[in-house]
Order: structure tokens, then sequence, then C-alpha cells
């Protein structure tokens, strides 16, 4: 290991203590990988603001819109498998759609260039306040039709996502759950990686939480319910490391986890 990296080793954890008391965020945990070895793995602060509950590494975190990428893999997967291609129309695998949506295609929705809503008109669902969309609750969100024309512009869509789970599970005839987790998930050692809650009972979750405004205070969201059919487009749960130290797939981590990020944000 140089010289260099020993010192910035050094100085990345007291940056970050630093960080986080400065902004009084509740929790950070980070992983850092030089040349295929893990060689600094951290966790600052809290996973549960009122419980006191101290973060660890091990603690997950939900990443959110991340999920994205490992749907897309899942998609582009069955495309190499001959299930399915880019420029089908999703109506071939989902029914009971409006049929300006039906008529988008795959390569539309993984591109957000459909003209599907991001959320709908209801989002209290990311709050906590009811269950995430089940597959017939999207269906009904979208029975409106898209809000653009597809290929006009960028519109970023969870619903979109969730439109390309419920073609995953049509073109392999299983669960998104279940076949991420064995087709994607599994592949690439991803051992603290899920696509969705509920986690095992020995794996720490850490609690999301709110902004402190406009309350002056952090609300805790904890996150705990299964993303449902949105889980494609924000339901995957890992920690920073995801991959285990021995593995030859070491790729290094982009973001750190924060437990500012609430349960569900996009």
């Amino acid at each position: 290991m140089g010289t260099w990296l020993e010192v910035a080793l050094d100085y990345i954890p007291r940056w970050l203590d630093y960080q986080l008391r400065q902004s009084e965020q509740p929790g950070c945990a980070i992983a850092i990988v030089h040349e295929g070895e893990l060689v600094l793995e951290r966790a600052f602060g809290l996973a549960d603001l009122p419980s006191g509950e101290v973060l660890t590494p091990r603690h997950r975190f939900r990443v959110a819109s991340h999920s994205k990428s490992f749907t897309a893999a899942g998609i582009l997967k069955l495309r190499e498998q001959g299930k399915l291609r880019l420029d089908d129309p999703v109506g071939r695998y989902v029914g009971d759609l409006h049929p300006d949506i039906a008529a988008a295609t795959i390569a539309q929705l993984l591109s957000h260039s459909a003209g599907v809503a991001r959320d709908g008109l209801d989002m209290e669902y990311w709050l906590g306040r009811r269950p995430v969309l089940d597959a017939k609750a999207l269906r009904a969100h979208l029975a409106g039709g898209p809000l653009i024309e597809a290929n006009t512009r960028l519109k970023y869509s969870n619903h979109g996502y969730g439109l390309l789970g419920l073609v995953i599970e049509a073109a392999t005839g299983e669960t998104y759950r279940d076949w991420m987790a064995r087709e994607i998930v599994a592949p690439d050692g991803l051992r603290e990686t899920e696509p969705d809650m509920p986690l095992a009972a020995a794996a720490p979750l850490a609690r999301g939480h709110s902004g402190k405004l406009p309350l002056g205070r952090r609300v805790v969201n904890p996150g705990e319910r299964p993303a449902n059919a949105l889980a494609p487009g924000a339901g995957f749960v890992s920690t920073a490391r995801t991959w285990p130290a021995s593995s030859t797939n070491w790729r290094p981590t982009r973001k750190p986890a924060c437990s500012r990020w609430r349960a569900g944000a996009r």
C-alpha cells in the first residue's frame, strides 16, 4: 500500500466524522476498494436516532433508485437469452394497460423516455403512510395514460421501472424478487444485497431519516415495508461493501450509504 493511500485512509474517517457532526447527519457507512482489495470499511453515527442504535458496516440501507441499475441488468440478461427484445412493446408482456403505455417499448422504459408518470398523484406510500403499490394498483395509477408523448423528452419514472419488473416476471414466469436474487444478485457474490424487504431476521436495517425542515427535527421512516411492484425502481437493500473481501468481482464504491436517505427516497 502506497504512502499516499495510507495517508488518505487515515484522513477520510476523521473528515467524515467531522462532516457528520457539522451537518448533524444521523449516520454514514463507507467502503473503499483499491486494486481489488477492501482497504477501508467504517460506519459513523447512528442507525436509528430515537433508539440510539449505533450504525455498523453490516447495517443494510435502502439504496432507493440505485435499484434501477439492477433491473436494467436483468432486462439486458433476458435480452441476451432471447426472451425479449428492447423494441418490444410493454403491452406484449403486461396486460390491462392504457393503449399508449402498452405501445411504449422496453427501451423507452429503460431510458425514461416513455412519458410515463414518475410516481402518480398519490405518493404517500413513499412516506410509509400506506403500502407501496402492488401490480394491480400500479396498473390503476397508469390508467390515464402517459403524461407526455413518448420520445419527447426525459421523464423520470418509478412507475416505468415498475412495469419493467412486471415484464421480467412475465418473461421468466417467476417473481421479480426470486429471479433477480438468483440471476443477478447471487452470481456477483452480493451477499449483503436483497432486491426488496423484508430482510432476514439477523440482518440489521438502518432507518431512514428526513431532513430537519420544516419540523426542526428529523422524522424516522423505518423503511421496513416491501416496495412491492415498485421494487424494480426503488426496492433494493444493501451495505456499502456489498461484495465479500475475497471476491474477484469488486468494483469501487461510488457513494457512501447514509442513514439520512429516507426509505424509498428516489
